[in-house]
């Protein structure tokens, strides 16, 4: 009955049960147990514990299975009185159960004290399943993924620096010291995230107390640290550690650098012996591996410092390092701004393998790369990669010389690449990043950006498929400024039948803000068919107001596509202008893409 949704009935009909059994005194344990779970998942905690006790008084050796789900519904209570009696519960089921407790038990207590966000009692927790031999920290392979899976639980409390400190000084008391590394550099990366320079510093030197030699990782994590704070005393110290990383990279070195698993570094260190601390002489710098190199140029080149860009590339191919995402953005970036464009591309061409699309995306990427240096160590771009790209073709194409350049791609061409990526990155763990890196807080720069590209080559399909493409593949709508830049480059083809003079006219008046005229003509044509939908949606006045932020983003965007069609039907055939939007959506790949609720025989 209760599962079934009639809990209230249910709870009804056991209380009036438990009253008859009262008069009575003749429980029956099963009547108890019952009542005891059936309170609980009702979230009654006070009336299912009391039930409970009553059940372990009058039959002591009963099953102690009903005390975990009084004690979850403890631990789901917002009170933190349920929470001390949780701890309570939490003592009284592993002294009942004694060495029958499982692992699965202590889970169940983990995830409980996690749920309410109460960080002592899950370190309590973790350390008696690891005192109690029931997590094992040595052994396999399986083992080691075991505590780290748990422990990896633990830091969803350690939401702040102070949190992360109390957690990390726990393990490292109860852990063997094979995982000491491990440790210190989730404790780093805290310190990163919550902007602690100072803290990064203190547990690297912890590091050297304790015998624990911080590896690379550990001080890439101190330099984005101080990196973070945007401060000169810790942007100086930063340069500082990280150039003489990079001078120790450069040195010849016996041991190739190795990319283990967190679980094989682990694994290994369980068969060394303990190391004693490491004295003041011996705290040297480890060399530079590529997340440094890529923290170093990236910093130099927010600050413009494109000598030591340009060095440090120098130094990356004298060494054995394979470059990452990072520096490859850092690369690009470089050429951009020198308006080596052209280079640009060809960085990005040798540094990825060809993304290749899936059912959704017909055939390879446009933007293809050498084929003999595909392999498994090819760079995969993030969000960032793709928006420097946009970035470098509408510079590009601002200047006419590169508009016919057959080394640059179209900007349809980098739409199919945009989305072929897009289409391996969304099932990614982290795609959310891979979004934000290219779409930026604000989605409608990106949206601009493209726009821009296609104003360049006065493809107006193109502009229309740039929009669906970004509402249909990456969730991102069309903004006010978006409807004036395709108000922009409308009034701009308009003027494709008139004389040069007038073209140039218009730019130069477009250039300084004047080219009103033109401009208001598309305007007054837009906003027709803007009051000619909204009429006939019945979203005139405050009508708008009840409809979601997506419903009322579909409704602009299919007023877009209709204005497009609109003024692509001026000077072409309705079935002409269909078949040019259909050719604008097989060559980016999308030939099924949505593009608007009327087609150009429908509209005016």
């Amino acid at each position: 009955m209760f599962l079934s949704g009639k809990d209230e009935q249910a709870l009804k009909e056991w209380e009036q049960d438990h009253s008859l059994d009262c008069a009575r005194h003749d429980y029956e344990p099963e009547h108890l147990e019952a009542g005891a779970r059936l309170h609980a998942l009702a979230g009654n905690a006070d009336r299912a514990r009391e039930v409970m006790e009553k059940l372990y008084a009058l039959y002591p050796d009963w099953d102690p299975s009903v005390m975990m789900t009084v004690f979850r519904a403890h631990t789901s209570s917002a009170s933190e009185q349920h929470h001390k009696l949780a701890k309570d519960i939490y003592k009284w089921m592993k002294e009942k159960r004694g060495n029958e407790v499982s692992i699965d038990d202590y889970d169940s207590w983990l995830v409980g004290f996690l749920e309410a966000q109460h960080l002592h009692y899950a370190k309590l927790v973790f350390r008696d399943m690891i005192k109690n031999e029931r997590l094992i920290t040595t052994g396999s392979a399986e083992h080691i993924e075991e505590v780290l899976k748990r422990l990896h639980m633990l830091y969803r409390l350690g939401d702040d620096i102070s949190k992360m400190t109390s957690i990390a000084l726990d393990l490292l008391s109860v852990l063997p010291q094979a995982y000491h590394l491990h440790v210190f550099g989730d404790w780093m990366k805290s310190a990163v995230v919550h902007k602690a320079p100072g803290a990064a510093a203190q547990i690297l030197d912890m590091m050297f107390q304790r015998g624990s030699k911080p590896q690379t990782f550990h001080f890439n994590m101190l330099l984005e640290a101080l990196l973070r704070t945007k401060e000169d005393p810790n942007i100086l110290k930063a340069e500082n550690i990280g150039w003489r990383m990079i001078e120790e990279a450069s040195k010849p070195h016996k041991e190739a650098m190795r990319s283990d698993s967190t679980t094989e570094i682990i694994s290994k260190r369980h068969k060394r012996k303990k190391r004693p601390a490491t004295t003041d002489a011996a705290r040297k710098v480890p060399k530079a591996d590529v997340a440094t190199l890529a923290l170093i140029m990236h910093h130099h080149a927010q600050n413009l410092q494109w000598e030591h860009v340009d060095y440090l590339a120098r130094q990356l191919k004298q060494t054995s390092i394979e470059p990452n995402t990072m520096i490859m953005n850092v690369l690009i970036d470089n050429k951009c701004r020198q308006g080596a464009y052209v280079e640009a591309f060809a960085i990005y061409k040798a540094l990825t393998s060809p993304i290749e699309g899936n059912s959704t995306v017909e055939g390879d990427s446009i933007i293809e790369g050498n084929s003999t240096s595909a392999s498994a160590e090819d760079i995969f771009p993030d969000g960032a990669t793709i928006r420097c790209l946009w970035k470098t073709l509408r510079l590009a194409l601002s200047s006419k010389s590169f508009r016919d350049d057959p080394n640059l791609p179209s900007p349809r061409d980098l739409l199919k690449e945009t989305v072929s990526w897009w289409t391996l990155s969304r099932s990614r763990y982290d795609a959310s990043r891979f979004l934000q890196g290219l779409a930026g807080a604000d989605h409608g720069a990106i949206t601009a950006l493209m726009l821009h590209c296609f104003s360049f080559t006065s493809d107006l399909p193109g502009s229309l498929i740039v929009l669906h493409v970004l509402r249909h593949k990456f969730d991102i709508f069309p903004t006010d400024k978006v409807a004036e830049i395709l108000r922009r480059q409308v009034a701009w083809v308009d003027l494709t039948t008139e004389t040069k003079a007038v073209r140039i006219h218009f730019a130069q008046q477009s250039r300084n803000g004047s080219g009103q005229r033109e401009r208001e003509k598309v305007a007054r044509v837009y906003e027709i068919l803007r009051e000619r939908r909204m009429g006939k949606m019945g979203l005139g006045g405050k009508g708008q107001d009840r409809m979601g932020v997506e419903e009322m983003g579909d409704v602009e965007l299919n007023l877009l596509s209709e204005f497009v069609r609109v003024v692509l039907k001026r000077r072409h055939p309705p079935d002409v202008v269909e078949a040019m939007l259909d050719d604008a959506r097989k060559s980016v790949g999308l030939p099924d893409l949505p593009t608007g609720d009327l087609d150009a025989f429908e509209v005016a």
